[in-house]
């Protein structure tokens, strides 16, 4: 099975929860769990703290596929804020 590096959440879902601490951190478990409370939360997305581990445990490089995650939440991202990251027309 394919680790899964990234919990997204946004518009009202959460792929996490706050039972997921230990995984997605303090902050990342309470975000999604606000999300899923429906409390307005801008969306984006927790890196866990298994891929953080991988990272130092790898010599400091990402882990196979976390890349590919990063890239994928935040087209995800852009296209659920109508907004590209680092638009020079639009940068706020």
């Amino acid at each position: 099975m394919k680790r899964k590096y990234i919990y997204f959440f946004g518009d009202g879902h959460a792929e996490g929860n706050a039972s997921m601490k230990s995984l997605l951190g303090g902050k990342g478990a309470n975000l999604a769990e606000m999300t899923n409370l429906e409390i307005p939360v801008p969306p984006g997305f927790t890196i866990t703290t298994e891929a953080c581990k991988a990272y130092y445990n790898n010599n400091k490089t990402f882990p196979a596929g976390l890349q590919i995650e990063i890239n994928k939440n935040l087209s995800r991202l852009e296209k659920l804020m109508g907004a590209k990251l680092g638009d020079p027309k639009n940068p706020s």
